[in-house]
């Protein structure tokens, strides 16, 4: 679980430096709770860091289409400008 908070950090740190606007939902809840939040805030693009994150993947989800798709942490940032 550290590692996927530790991985979270870095990824929201990466992205917030290539000038993209970016949250951070550290909040001790469910991921459910935390999905519908996102939807209701209007997240376009939601990137969850979960149990594939020690496998170098997270999931990415386009609100637009609701596709989800795992990504390479290594291709996150050009597959996100992709979506936007």
């Amino acid at each position: 679980m550290m590692r996927q908070k530790k991985l979270g950090e870095d990824l929201y740190n990466q992205l917030k430096d290539q000038g993209l606007e970016v949250l951070l939902d550290d909040r001790i809840e469910r991921a459910g709770v935390k999905f519908n939040d996102s939807d209701l805030i209007g997240i376009p693009v939601r990137v969850t860091v979960g149990k594939q994150a020690s496998e170098g993947n997270v999931e990415c989800k386009d609100r637009r289409t609701g596709e989800s798709k795992d990504v390479s942490i290594e291709e996150l940032s050009s597959y996100i400008n992709q979506l936007l």
